[in-house]
């Protein structure tokens, strides 16, 4: 299982360096990544593409005359710190800061990020580099830091069992997703055939969904076109808990909600464990989750989550990091950073597939649909989005909001009321100016 999760993680990072200048040198410079652990090359190849992509790497770094590392200088909650506290002294910790997404506009903000788009080695629109980064941390022309590795998450898993128990067709989702009708209110036909009482006592046996409410209200309002927090363009954030398309789904989220389709663990995280115990049909979760739920008894099929009236295609989540550089080196000095960050992230020639991707994965799923149709679905132009409410999520508990409404019994109106001015406040000092409105 190891090498399988090794290799999809490589096969993700981005395209082969090939093209790269043969002739530079960077003068024996050690780049580093400040990172949450220490990433080093394993004693032990278990795979060709593991053998391959270090010999690659140190190809690479005797051509080009540099060392690379990644190393564990601070945990998620602290890299900001010292991020602006190494670059302010004039001697920045690292190279490169890896930097979580609930922090991202924090060191934008800071102004101690360097901007990429001015940079001639690290080519901005290479599609190597996410565009859900790209599109969080762009200000005007500028972009102040970039990544590499989609992560989709919030993906829906079925299991196949009890849905044919349920009379439903195993494969029913992929189908309803193939052909376009993988509605809300397909989910929810499908959902009331799925809660079932087994031995007619009056209690439920098997539910449609072991439930996780932030994770479904979340999507159902991604899934309708709508958001918690939108970014204009002028680049600002506000507060788009009231438009059409988020309320709409807020309401049909709790609608949902009160049908007793649904299951609550008693456990906060025991979602994955009641799913592999076939105590629900679905469970909503993430693409690392795989590694876990792949070894179910039960087989399974992977979908993204149902789309709403008011949306034309599917979307995934997505939660990226950003790498960023300081602006306290040189133009030049940045210039070779980014050409060193660009060349590690690459791929070996001899897998420069846009689709290499795949053969990693198919290991990781219990069927081809999984990678061939719901995957490459979530891998489309556009499918991907980031959901901006993270640009506050370091001070507000976002999800308190759905609490609100799941377990405290709001209506989704009484709940944006009770929260709007403590979202406000917060998004005033994200774009450092009071009171901005959304666009009419």
């Amino acid at each position: 299982m190891k090498k399988h999760l090794f290799i999809l993680l490589a096969l993700s990072l981005g395209f082969s360096s090939n093209a790269f200048a043969a002739d530079r040198d960077l003068g024996g410079k050690t780049i580093t990544i400040a990172n949450y652990n220490n990433i080093v090359e394993p004693d032990e190849k278990f795979t060709t593409y593991e053998e391959v992509l270090w010999e690659y790497r140190h190809e690479l770094m005797d051509t080009h005359n540099f060392t690379f590392e990644q190393k564990g200088l601070g945990t998620w909650d602290t890299m900001l710190e010292l991020f602006a506290t190494s670059s302010l002294s004039g001697n920045p910790a690292a190279e490169i800061f890896r930097m979580d997404p609930r922090f991202t506009i924090a060191a934008m903000n800071s102004g101690l990020c360097y901007d990429l788009a001015t940079l001639d080695s690290i080519d901005i629109e290479n599609p190597m580099w996410l565009d859900t980064t790209e599109e969080m941390m762009t200000r005007d022309d500028s972009v102040y830091g970039v990544f590499t590795t989609f992560a989709p998450r919030r993906l829906l898993f079925f299991n196949k069992r009890l849905f044919e128990e349920a009379g439903l067709d195993p494969n029913l989702p992929y189908d309803l997703q193939a052909s376009g009708e993988w509605t809300w209110e397909a989910f929810e036909e499908i959902s009331q055939k799925l809660t079932r009482d087994i031995d007619n006592d009056g209690l439920t046996d098997v539910h449609a969904m072991v439930f996780d409410h932030a994770k479904f209200f979340s999507m159902a309002v991604l899934s309708n076109g709508g958001s918690f927090v939108e970014k204009n363009e002028d680049d600002m954030f506000y507060n788009n808990l009231s438009s059409p398309e988020t309320m709409e789904a807020l309401e049909w989220a709790a609608a949902y909600a009160q049908k007793n389709y649904e299951i609550f663990p008693t456990n906060w995280k025991g979602q994955t464990a009641m799913f592999i115990n076939a105590q629900a049909a679905m469970v909503i979760a993430d693409d690392w989750e795989t590694a876990t739920i792949k070894n179910m008894d039960d087989d399974y099929g992977v979908v993204l989550f149902p789309k709403g009236p008011n949306a034309t295609e599917h979307v995934v989540f997505t939660q990226d990091s950003a790498w960023v550089i300081p602006n306290t080196y040189s133009k030049a000095e940045a210039e070779d950073i980014a050409f060193a960050l660009k060349m590690w992230m690459a791929l070996p020639p001899e897998y420069d597939d846009p689709d290499a991707w795949r053969l990693a994965s198919y290991a990781n799923y219990r069927d081809d649909r999984a990678v061939d149709e719901t995957l490459t679905l979530a891998r489309e132009p556009g499918v991907a989005k980031v959901d901006y409410s993270t640009v506050i999520g370091s001070a507000v508990n976002t999800n308190l909001f759905i609490n609100k409404i799941y377990i405290n019994g709001l209506t989704p109106v009484e709940s944006v009321e009770a929260i709007n001015a403590v979202w406000q406040a917060e998004l005033d000092k994200v774009n450092g100016v009071p009171g901005i409105v959304a666009p009419k």
